[in-house]
Parts: C-alpha cells; sequence; structure tokens
C-alpha cells in the first residue's frame, strides 16, 4: 500500500510562518509627524480686505483658523499633524491682560499634547503678546509667534479672492515649519514673520507697513528658514538652563486667581514734561510706572517730583529709555533699572513683579536675571582646558574613612581561590559565590536578559529584531522565509512519497 503525505501540511505550513511573520511586517508604521496646535487670536493675518489689490483697508480678525490652514493644505500636512484652537478673532491691541493669562494657560494646555505651538495675532502688539508669553509659559517646548503685514483674502471666506500678495499663508506656513523641526525647544517664545526668527525678548515693530517690519536692534535675528530648510544661528541666553528647573520662571499663572493682575502704566517723558499723568496713575491705584525716560532714563523736572510722591505712597517704577536701544542702571528708593528693556516690555515684568513679591529686591533681583539674561562662560575656565589635547583631571578615589582614636581596625582577608586541584567546600561556589544551587537574593533580570531595551526576547523593541530592520527588510525576510520552507516541505513530501514507494 502506498504510503503519502497529506498535500494539506504545504499549506498549513505556509499559513504557519505567514502567521509568524506577519505581525513583524504590520508593525510597520507609517513615520509619525510632529503635532502642532495653532491658537488663533486674529489680527490682519485673518483681515478681509476691501480689495484682492488693497493692503492698508482691511478688516482685522474676520477668517476662522480652520478655514485659513485649509487653504494651506496638504503641504502643511506633509510634514505637521496640526489642530486648531480658536482662542478669540480680534486686532492684537484689543487684548487685556486677563485674556493674556487666559492664552497663556491655553498654550500650556495645548504642550500638554502637542510638540509646538504657534499662535497667529495681529503684528501691533505681537511683540508684547511674544514677551508676555515667554515669562510665563511653563514649557519647554516651542512657541512660535506669527501673523501678516497684509490681509489673508478680500472674498466672504479665506479661500475666495486672495489677496494679492498675501504673506499671511507662507508666514503661516512656516511658522507650522518651524515648530514642527523642534530647533528652538528651550528658546522660549519666538516671533517668525517673513522667514526671520526672532527673540521675544529682544524683537520690536520697526515699521508701520513693510512686510520685513520686525527687527532686533543690535543683536539681529536668531535665524531664518530657506523654503524647506530652518536655520537656527544664535539662541537667548536661557538655553544654557535649558536641563535645569532654573530655566523657568517664577510667574506661573495657574496660581494666581483670575482678575487678580496688578495695574501698571507707561509715562513718556519729552521737553519739559509735566508730572500730572504720573499723579493720576497713582490716585487710581496703579501699582507700578515704567518711565520711558530720555538717554539712559532720565524724565524732567515735574515727572520727578511726582515719582517721589508716588514711590512714597508704595508705587514701584521701572527706568527705561525711550531710545530703542541701550541700557539703563542705577536706580534709587523705589525704582528699579529696566536694563535694555524696551519700556513696552519693562511693563510686562513689572506687571509680573508686582503679583509675584511684594519685596522690591526680588524685583531687582529678577530684572537683572529674567529681564537682563546674558551669556556667562567664566566659571568653565577652571575645570574646562583652553587647549586642545588636553587630559581630563582624574576622578578622585573613594577612601574609607579614617578610624576613630582608640579603635583598632581588623586587616580584612581577601578572597583565596582554593588549592589547584581541590575542590570548594560542599555548598560553596568557586571565588565566593553564592552556593551552588540557590539564586542570589533580590536577584533582577538585567536588560539583556530581558530582550532588550524593550524588553521583548529576541532583540530590542517591543516586537523583536525584524520591526527594527524596517518594513522593505522585514517583507523580504518573509517572502525568503516562505519560500524556503515551501521548498523544503515539498522536498519532504518527494523524499518521503518515494521512499514508501521503494518500501511497496
Amino acid at each position: 500500500m502506498r504510503r503519502t503525505i497529506s498535500r494539506r501540511a504545504l499549506p498549513a505550513a505556509v499559513l504557519a510562518v505567514g502567521l509568524v511573520l506577519a505581525p513583524a511586517v504590520a508593525t510597520a508604521a507609517p513615520e509619525e509627524r510632529p503635532q502642532v496646535t495653532i491658537i488663533a487670536t486674529g489680527g490682519t493675518i485673518a483681515g478681509k480686505a476691501q480689495g484682492r489689490e488693497t493692503y492698508t483697508s482691511y478688516r482685522a480678525g474676520t477668517y476662522p483658523m480652520s478655514d485659513m490652514l485649509a487653504q494651506i493644505q496638504p503641504e502643511v500636512g506633509a510634514f505637521a499633524d496640526v489642530d486648531v484652537v480658536q482662542f478669540g478673532n480680534a486686532g492684537s491691541g484689543g487684548y487685556t491682560i486677563e485674556q493674556y493669562r487666559e492664552l497663556t494657560l491655553a498654550v500650556e494646555d495645548a504642550l500638554e499634547e502637542s510638540d509646538a505651538v504657534v499662535v497667529t495675532t495681529g503684528t501691533d502688539t505681537m511683540e508684547e503678546f511674544a514677551y508676555w508669553l515667554d515669562l510665563t509659559v511653563q514649557n519647554r517646548r516651542p512657541v512660535i509667534l506669527t501673523g501678516a503685514m497684509r490681509p489673508w483674502a478680500a472674498g466672504e471666506t479665506a479661500g475666495e479672492a486672495g489677496v494679492l500678495g498675501a504673506d499671511g499663508p507662507a508666514n503661516l506656513l512656516q511658522a507650522v515649519r518651524l515648530g514642527a523641526s523642534g530647533k528652538t525647544f528651550c528658546f522660549g517664545t519666538v516671533l517668525m514673520l517673513g522667514d526671520e526668527i526672532h527673540a521675544a525678548r529682544d524683537v520690536t515693530k520697526g515699521n508701520t507697513t513693510r512686510n520685513d517690519t520686525f527687527v532686533t536692534r543690535q543683536l539681529g535675528v536668531l535665524g531664518w528658514i530657506d523654503g524647506a530648510d530652518v536655520h537656527v544661528q544664535r539662541a537667548p541666553a536661557r538655553v544654557l538652563d535649558c536641563a535645569e528647573e532654573e530655566w523657568f520662571t517664577p510667574f506661573d499663572l495657574s496660581e494666581v486667581a483670575a482678575g487678580s493682575l496688578p495695574r501698571t502704566e507707561i509715562v513718556y517723558n519729552y521737553q519739559q514734561a509735566g508730572g500730572e499723568a504720573i499723579t493720576a496713575f497713582a490716585e487710581a491705584g496703579v501699582t507700578g510706572i515704567v518711565t520711558a525716560g530720555t538717554g539712559a532714563g532720565g524724565i524732567s523736572s515735574a515727572p520727578s517730583q511726582a515719582r517721589r510722591a508716588a514711590i512714597a505712597e508704595g508705587v514701584w517704577f521701572a527706568s527705561a529709555s525711550r531710545t530703542g536701544s541701550g541700557t539703563v542702571s542705577g536706580g534709587g528708593t523705589g525704582m528699579i533699572a529696566a536694563g535694555d528693556l524696551l519700556p513696552q516690555k519693562a511693563r510686562l515684568l513689572l506687571l509680573l513683579s508686582r503679583a509675584f513679591t511684594q519685596d522690591i529686591e526680588q524685583a531687582r533681583q529678577w530684572f537683572a536675571t529674567l529681564g537682563t539674561p546674558s551669556f556667562d562662560q567664566s566659571a568653565l575656565a577652571a575645570v574646562v582646558s583652553p587647549t586642545p589635547g588636553a587630559v581630563p583631571a582624574p576622578e578622585p578615589t573613594p577612601t574609607d574613612p579614617a578610624p576613630e582614636p582608640g579603635v583598632t581596625v581588623e586587616p580584612t582577608a581577601p578572597a583565596t581561590e582554593p588549592p589547584a586541584g581541590e575542590e570548594p567546600p560542599a555548598g560553596e561556589a568557586p571565588g565566593g559565590g553564592e552556593p551552588g544551587g540557590e539564586e542570589a537574593p533580590d536577584a533582577e533580570p538585567t536588560e539583556a536578559a530581558a530582550g532588550g531595551a524593550g524588553g521583548t526576547p529576541g532583540g530590542p523593541g517591543a516586537g523583536g529584531w525584524l520591526p527594527a530592520l524596517g518594513a522593505p527588510v522585514q517583507g523580504a525576510l518573509t517572502v525568503a522565509a516562505l519560500a524556503l520552507l515551501a521548498g523544503g516541505t515539498l522536498y519532504a513530501y518527494r523524499r518521503r512519497a518515494f521512499t514508501v514507494a521503494l518500501g511497496d
């Protein structure tokens, strides 16, 4: 009687191999894109113009961000997954300090899940939006401010009658690109307009209508974006503390009750200025005033007298300059030097200082550090060689503490091996190890024993070695394994059949 192997064995074996290897191929998911949240507040970028060629006659804050985002798809979706929070839709100057607080909390909430946040707003006070967020957001992930100098469109929707030469679409696209790149991690908040990246603390609006309105006087840009390439050439000094808790500012707005932020104002000095503005502010309950003085912060006689009277009532003053650049130093009773902060930036830091401390010395310290950060590498001179090829100093060898007087220390006998040819004593492992047949107490499996970093036998990751090889290699290995198994099974089948036939 002829006996043969069932032909069902071949497809069953092939199916078994497929079931074993298929999960490895299935784990090759498409490359994940960074998650970027756009928090929209309105401004010119969302403006509706009176005509396609009209750049200065428009209504700001008209189009919703969801409609505007749709106009830069699918391009933006190629490098980021983007979601939208419509925080508001108004001109930048229409927001209150209380709404600033809410914006900070909204940014922090978005950063719990997103890799970066882009905030769109009007350019008139964008530098103040940016510096406020720079001082208050308690998260190291990138925050980017952007907007536009020209309105988005002239139609009923953002997709109709686009303004000729509108800069909003490109600015929005590139701001998301910058956030997705992660290159400003630990920079705090930055401002990006016209492909230029600026530090929130230093940037200011330098022109009323030009597209390249934002400038960073004396210091220049942090970097720029050329097409799809993000270039960062310098950084704010706070990046030195990126790995430290000192990176975070003390201004955690989740600890401040809504509506409790104090009022601070700015007084501009000029030839023969009066002091009535200072007096009126103090009587209105203002707790802090920034003087935008001439030159290095000087103010005229009448404002100076009014300032002394206000200080006596508990008002703090920060001295800044109206020149636009340069440092104001010194100070006195009730006064804080604002360094090189612009008056509008100094006002925000003074407001937060008044909200978080009643100690003016603490406020002075914040102005000198948070308000005027700088690079200082002098401490490294004592530990880092200034020349190439230097060998680092060896780490000191820990030594046993010296015995107390009158205490005799017994010498410790070194571990000995049994003489050659002799077995170790029963129940004892050679070399002082654990007794034979017993496990070390509280033994923990090593990472290698557990199967690598992923804790799965067979290699790194949760799926063994195969997922780590990539989808193309996994597929090739699967096909090859199937072919080998099929060939082996067919060979075994034919040989078995031939052997049985001979036996007949």
